[in-house]
Order: C-alpha cells, then sequence, then structure tokens
C-alpha cells in the first residue's frame, strides 16, 4: 500500500524503541509517564471548522510539552499528514506505539473508506515518521474504542461483539456468547475494556433497560472468567450522538475505578466504585457519591490524569443526562479522598466544543475549538443542536493541573483548525 508520510519537529535521536513501552504478561500496567514532557513527542489530529465530519483530518507532530506554542496549523499544512477520512475517536497504544483513527460511517469519504464505510486506520511513529503501515480495517458499526495489550479495539454499539486490531494492523472480530450472558433475553454490550495487566481485562459491559454496573474479567482473547454485578450505581456509559464515551479506568497503582454518570435515579446511583488491584470483586468499602459532591450534575466522560486523579466532563444543567445534552464543565476528583475541584480557566462551555484530549505527569492536555452544528457520530466538534457559536474562538489546546485544577493554555493554532484530538507518544 502506498505509505503516506510528513516532516515531524522530532528530536534527532528518536526512535520507535524509545517511547514505546515493553510490555510483557507479566507488567503491572501502572500508568508512571514513560518518556519526559520536554522529551515527548505528540500528534495533534484537526478537522475543517466549516466541513467538520466530511473535510477529512491532517495529523502533525510536535515535540516538548513543557514549551507553550502559539499560532500554529495543522488542517492543510504541508508537514502534516492528509487523511481523506474524518475520525470520531483516536487511540495511542503506549504497548505497541500505535496510533489508531476511527472512522464513523458518515466521516468515510470515497477516496478512503468509502462512502458510508466505518473503520480504523492504524500508524506508527517510525525514525520519527509517521506511517500508516496497514491496510485499513472495515467495520459493520462501533460505539467504544480503546486498547489493551497488543490490541486495539472498536466494541459494536449494542452487541457484544468486539473488533481487535494487533500491531501488525490486522483485525479479527471476537463474539461474545450471547446465549450464556443475556438477562431476560437482552444481550450485554460493551462499554469498555480496561487493561489490568497480566494477560487480564475488565470489560465494562450494560444491558438495555438495567441500570446497575457489571463488570467482565477475561484474558486478552476476551474469554470470560467472571461477572460481577452491583446496584449501587447505575449503568457506565457516556454517549454524545453516534459516539460512546468510557467512563471507567485504572489509576496508577492498578486498581479499577467504575463510574456512572448519567442515571437518572434518584437514589444516589451517580458515583464510583473500586475494584483493587489484584482482585476480582467490588470493594465493599468504597463508594463515590460523586452527585452530592458536584451539587446536582451528572455526566458524561471520565479519564485518568495520573496516580488517583481522574478528569470528569459534567453536564451543564442539573435536569440534563441524556445523549444530546450540553455538558463541558469539567472538574478533578480524588478517589483517595473522594474530592471534587472545578476546573477553573477554561472557556464558556456553551460555545465551544471539547475533543480527545491526553495526559503525561500530573497534566491533561484538553483540546478546545469553535462549536459546529454536527448533529451526528461527534468526537471532536460535535456539540448538541442549539449550542451557542462565540463571535471569535481561538483553537486551544489547555493544559490542566491535577492537583490545583488550573487550566491554562499550552498550544494555540489559526481559526481554520477544528481540534481533534492530541495523542502523547508515551
Amino acid at each position: 500500500m502506498e505509505k503516506r508520510r510528513f516532516a515531524t519537529y522530532a528530536l534527532a535521536a528518536f526512535a520507535l524503541g524509545a517511547v514505546t513501552v515493553s510490555c510483557s504478561d507479566d507488567d503491572d500496567n501502572s500508568s508512571t509517564p514513560t518518556v519526559k514532557p520536554e522529551e515527548a513527542q505528540f500528534v495533534v489530529v484537526s478537522g475543517d471548522p466549516a466541513t467538520d465530519l466530511t473535510g477529512g483530518v491532517y495529523m502533525k507532530t510536535f515535540s516538548d510539552l513543557t514549551t507553550n506554542k502559539e499560532g500554529q496549523t495543522v488542517y492543510g499544512a504541508s508537514d502534516a499528514m492528509k487523511v481523506f477520512d474524518s475520525f470520531t475517536q483516536e487511540n495511542y497504544n503506549p504497548n505497541t506505539g500505535v496510533l489508531t483513527g476511527y472512522v464513523y460511517a458518515r466521516a468515510a469519504s470515497p477516496e478512503g473508506m468509502g462512502n458510508m464505510q466505518a473503520g480504523l486506520r492504524s500508524y506508527k511513529l517510525v525514525n520519527g515518521v509517521l506511517t500508516e503501515f496497514a491496510e485499513p480495517v472495515k467495520l459493520e458499526n462501533f460505539g467504544n474504542t480503546g486498547f489493551f495489550g497488543t490490541y486495539s479495539y472498536a466494541a459494536k454499539i449494542s452487541d457484544p461483539e468486539v473488533v481487535v486490531v494487533d500491531q501488525n494492523g490486522v483485525g479479527k472480530t471476537i463474539t461474545i456468547d450471547p446465549t450464556k450472558y443475556a438477562i431476560d433475553g437482552t444481550n450485554p454490550a460493551v462499554t469498555n475494556i480496561v487493561d489490568m495487566g497480566n494477560n487480564q481485562v475488565a470489560m465494562i459491559w450494560s444491558y438495555t433497560g438495567r441500570d446497575s454496573a457489571v463488570v467482565a474479567f477475561a484474558d486478552y482473547d476476551l474469554n470470560v472468567k467472571k461477572v460481577i454485578y452491583s446496584d449501587k450505581i447505575g449503568t457506565s456509559v457516556g454517549a454524545q450522538n453516534s459516539v460512546r464515551y468510557a467512563q471507567s479506568a485504572t489509576d496508577d497503582k492498578g486498581n479499577v475505578y467504575v463510574f456512572c454518570g448519567g442515571s437518572s435515579s434518584a437514589d444516589g446511583k451517580v458515583g464510583a466504585l473500586r475494584i483493587k488491584k489484584g482482585t476480582t470483586e467490588f470493594d465493599p468499602s468504597y463508594k463515590f457519591d460523586i452527585l452530592s459532591k458536584s451539587n446536582g450534575l451528572r455526566f458524561r466522560k471520565v479519564f485518568h490524569i495520573s496516580g488517583d486523579y481522574f478528569l470528569i466532563d459534567f453536564y451543564t444543567s442539573a435536569t440534563a443526562h441524556g445523549n444530546r445534552d450540553a455538558s463541558g464543565k469539567m472538574a478533578v476528583v480524588n478517589m483517595s479522598t473522594q474530592s471534587l475541584t472545578w476546573v477553573t480557566g477554561l472557556p464558556d462551555p456553551s460555545t465551544v466544543s471539547m475533543s480527545w484530549g491526553d495526559a503525561l505527569n500530573g497534566e491533561y492536555y484538553l483540546p478546545v475549538a469553535a462549536a459546529t452544528s454536527f448533529s451526528g457520530g461527534g468526537g471532536g466538534g460535535g456539540r448538541p443542536k442549539g449550542a451557542k457559536a462565540a463571535a471569535t474562538v481561538t483553537p486551544t489546546i489547555y493544559k490542566i493541573n491535577a492537583a490545583t485544577g488550573v487550566a491554562t493554555p499550552f498550544m494555540t493554532f489559526a481559526t481554520t483548525d477544528l481540534l481533534k484530538a492530541i495523542l502523547i507518544m508515551k
């Protein structure tokens, strides 16, 4: 296949092995940074504000997370890689050095995946050059995405089926026996896969019509060994239009936290439970009542920053918890102290789009751009209909400090950039 490339600001001595984690089944899967911020490389993904999903994306690499950068251009830049398809989700697997872009069917192009064809594209940085190293993998549909072990994955929205793609870009479909795990005739849907290390994952499931936490423990081939349930919190999944967001992750010690942010229940189901490292049960002594700490706001997205700090994307109204309700009010929570700190320094969430960020060394990097009218599929730029457009929004990647909750501008971009993601090569 033709390999598309672009020049980078790479360090002269950069090699893929310098930033790729050497992982085995014996790794503890901790989130300790593998590179220093000043030595880190990162990729910024950007679309076109005028067309959003139909304009494709450009991807450009930068280096050094300690030096602020102003007036950058990614979309249309001569030193950026053009992708004809647009991405609604992006992931970087530090175990393999694979960057994955997920193409929602409406974001596919005739020159790329083909009209109305969902799928994913795989890239690596090799000697400082971003390269698409495998043929795209076509999918029927997908909701949640992520990575574990040496796989990137895409899970179907409503069926227990997962497409995994290995470090060589080869895909295969794994179907979890629906007859064995159906409840009242309803099959589970996979809403996240959390890597626990040692060839073990925690798959977060949801069932239509049931508001409870369900976790299935399995190996990296998704052979289920055990399933646990709890009614202490509700279903663990977030959604905006056709995109699904995980509400579960590990902390740096390997504890798994399972969140519920969208339950409409009035009996305290908006919160988080813990599965301690080395166990396969919910910790009976732990429940974080997040709704009481947020003054009644529910939430859509959860991202681990570092240690036991997580970033949460809250809805902007106490009555909101739906697919197209507005969110963007950000807070940092400490899972040990069960404290919540509202993030300061970000623009009015009703005027902007907040897309896929990434974290390193106690800082979370959050891309913010102008709101668009796009109303279906949306990881970057997908605001619900009715969102206000600011007169002028400077596309900016903000750096949020986990300990203080203070956001400061890290990178600014031309108004021709619709920021979709930042992915740090760890």
